[in-house]
């Protein structure tokens, strides 16, 4: 794929199709967990939180070394990428099960149980959408072409959060898990008939390609990657903050029916949708 070839319908789609089911992850790790801890297993929210924080804080160390990993992935070949990515997919599938259908009961050993089960998972689904956003990046393209990417993938990501959270009030935790399953395969395969980048990716505009033992502090020492670095983490607390408590506000705040909590959920969701063609347009601008 090169600069000046406008990506289809169908390419995008293929590319992009992977973030619906990485974005189940995202939701009931946030949302749906805590919730579902406290009241079906009643272990404190205090508890909960200082585990999942564990887990943030390894998944923090862990990246920039599955980042390297993805660099190395990249320079064997994409047939690489996508054979490690296969095997994520199964570890995240099982992992994510694990985690809403633990096999043991008792506080210590639920509170054991979900810190390794997270940490699992977590690593997984790190390995899968690190590599999936590399393979966009290093598709290259100037700024239109680059958001028109980003947006396919955003825009399927979008779609698997709304599905995953109407899917567990309107037809319980199993069927929303076989549906993420289900959509992680199909979106394996659409990856593999993707538009791939170049096997040299300083050829492609855009692309940054680091020498393969430049040190992991290096992205430090640009101004504009620690000015960037500090948007992503202001705009992680800003988000994970209310999706953590929603449905607690929802339920014990507006005491919503059960049957109600889906729809505020994704009317949320379903704004940010609609909201994506106005950001492309300021892209494009």
């Amino acid at each position: 794929m090169t600069t000046t070839t406008p990506m289809r319908a169908s390419q995008g789609l293929a590319y992009g199709l992977l973030g619906l089911p990485l974005a189940f992850v995202a939701l009931p790790l946030y949302v749906l967990l805590p919730n579902h801890y406290a009241r079906e297993f009643g272990m404190p929210l205090a508890t909960l939180g200082s585990v999942l924080l564990a887990a943030r804080l390894f998944d923090a160390v862990s990246d920039p070394l599955l980042g390297r990993l993805s660099d190395h992935l990249f320079g064997r070949s994409v047939r690489a990428v996508l054979a490690v990515g296969a095997v994520s997919a199964v570890v995240l599938a099982l992992g994510l099960t694990s985690l809403f259908f633990p096999w043991v009961r008792g506080a210590d050993a639920l509170i054991a149980w979900a810190l390794v089960a997270l940490l699992i998972t977590y690593t997984a689904y790190s390995q899968l959408g690190i590599a999936h956003q590399s393979w966009g990046a290093r598709l290259g393209g100037d700024e239109l072409q680059r958001g028109r990417i980003v947006a396919w993938r955003e825009g399927a990501a979008l779609v698997g959060v709304v599905l995953a959270s109407v899917l567990p009030a309107l037809l319980g935790l199993p069927v929303m898990l076989s549906v993420f399953a289900l959509t992680l395969l199909l979106g394996w395969w659409a990856w593999t008939r993707a538009p791939r980048p170049a096997d040299h990716a300083e050829a492609v505009a855009g692309v940054y390609r680091p020498a393969q033992r430049a040190s992991l502090w290096r992205p430090w020492g640009r101004a504009a990657f620690r000015r960037l670095l500090a948007v992503f983490m202001l705009n992680g607390i800003a988000s994970a903050i209310p999706a953590t408590l929603v449905l607690f506000f929802i339920q014990d705040r507006l005491q919503a029916p059960p049957a109600q909590e889906p729809m505020f959920l994704a009317a949320y969701f379903v704004c940010a949708a609609l909201s994506i063609p106005l950001w492309l347009r300021a892209v494009a601008r």
